[in-house]
């Protein structure tokens, strides 16, 4: 076995999750009512037991299922553009998945509520093959959330939103369109949607009877990658794009939802645009990206390698491998351990785990570490990939929970 160099007082802070949970098990199980913290619980509970109430073809590639919740359970409030991080077991792998909820919060009220969501198959896709697979009218699901940061803020974002949303990147416009249609506090939404060609376009009659009903306040535009009308546009969306239908893009609020090629692009393209700050852009995270090769300052001489893994659990010392082009996560799913994760995108940190030692690369854009945690050497496993062998702490099951 090949030594590793140890962090200091790695093993000390074993020690102390130990005894942490030593001196929760010998807790007494009597507790002072708390009316506030059991409502909170009942409003945010850790784990949603949802049932599939019906599927809906919406592409060739994408299919919408409509969840309920459980008999006895009521679904938590949410805000248009969170999501909910389904749970699965895939061949052993115990695995989760991010799916913005599409459908829009007045329509989870009550005891008949429900959620939306849009699930595309990818090619190869592990999750989204199973999910097309399994969830039939009657599954059960489980999931947490909802979650996420992805919503507007009455104290940080202005009433005039340009929404640009790429493929499937749609979902949580939908969302806010249906909401914001049926409660009319103000907002208006421009929305520029990309896609290949038209057969890709999701919700799009939907979207035009809100649109044609409200038409002072909501507005789509689309551009294709590949199209044959003549009165279809065909581009990304880019700076003209922006420029030719939006007025005084200085005085808006972006909300920008698709894959993290299109966000590199943008981000070039928002130069252009004109005075734009950082402050009003918003970002929904988009996931990992399918090959980390092409991320800036990876060394893509590494596709191919693969690396010894050892994680450490309470007592327990598991020994695995991992690809240097998969995030640290999916080598832990992968051996059948449980690390909690929500995101898988480096925002939310609930995977968050201490790096004993070894190199690793995280995503530069995916970095949603804080500041103190980069200098204690914590990590995002969903978002940092090996470099060499490592050697990682993570929490126990159900410890990032909340």
């Amino acid at each position: 076995m090949s030594k590793v160099k140890l962090i200091p007082g790695a093993f000390a802070l074993l020690a102390a999750l130990k005894d942490r949970r030593a001196r929760i098990s010998a807790a007494g199980t009597e507790r002072t009512p708390d009316p506030v913290s059991d409502m909170a619980k009942r409003m945010h509970p850790d784990r949603l037991h949802l049932v599939v109430a019906g599927v809906r073809n919406e592409t060739d590639t994408v299919k919408t299922f409509v969840l309920k919740a459980s008999e006895g359970e009521r679904l938590p409030v949410f805000q248009p553009g969170q999501y909910i991080s389904v749970k699965l077991n895939v061949d052993g792998s115990k695995v989760s998945r991010a799916y913005t909820i599409s459908s829009a919060p007045y329509e989870a009220e009550g005891a008949d509520g429900i959620y939306e969501i849009a699930v595309r198959q990818k090619e190869n896709g592990l999750v989204s093959n199973a999910v097309w697979n399994r969830y039939q009218v009657g599954s059960t699901v489980d999931a947490t959330g909802p979650h996420g940061d992805f919503y507007w803020n009455p104290l940080r974002d202005t009433k005039q939103i340009v929404a640009i949303a790429g493929g499937a990147g749609i979902t949580p416009f939908r969302s806010m369109i249906r909401q914001f249609a049926k409660e009319d506090p103000g907002i208006s939404i421009t929305l520029l949607y990309g896609c290949k060609n038209d057969r890709d376009i999701l919700f799009g009659k939907e979207l035009d009877a809100i649109i044609q009903a409200h038409p002072d306040r909501f507005k789509r535009v689309n551009t294709f990658e590949n199209c044959d009308g003549a009165n279809m546009r065909r581009g990304f969306i880019d700076a003209q794009f922006i420029l030719d239908n939006v007025e005084k893009p200085e005085s808006k609020t972006f909300f920008i939802c698709g894959p993290a090629i299109m966000y590199r692009f943008l981000q070039k393209e928002f130069a252009k645009v004109g005075k734009l700050e950082r402050k009003q852009m918003r970002y929904e995270v988009s996931g990992t990206p399918d090959n980390v090769c092409t991320c800036s300052g990876f060394d893509a001489s590494l596709k191919g390698k693969r690396f010894s893994l050892k994680v450490f659990i309470d007592d327990e010392v598991h020994e695995l491998t991992a690809s240097a082009t998969e995030p640290l996560l999916v080598a832990v799913e992968r051996a059948g351990l449980i690390l909690d994760s929500r995101c898988r995108s480096g925002e939310c940190g609930i995977c968050r785990s201490k790096l004993v030692s070894g190199d690793v690369f995280v995503l530069p854009d995916n970095d949603g570490r804080r500041e103190a945690d980069r200098d204690l050497g914590y990590i995002h496993p969903c978002s940092t990939y090996p470099l060499s062998d490592v050697v990682m702490i993570i929490p126990p099951a159900g410890a990032g929970q909340t």
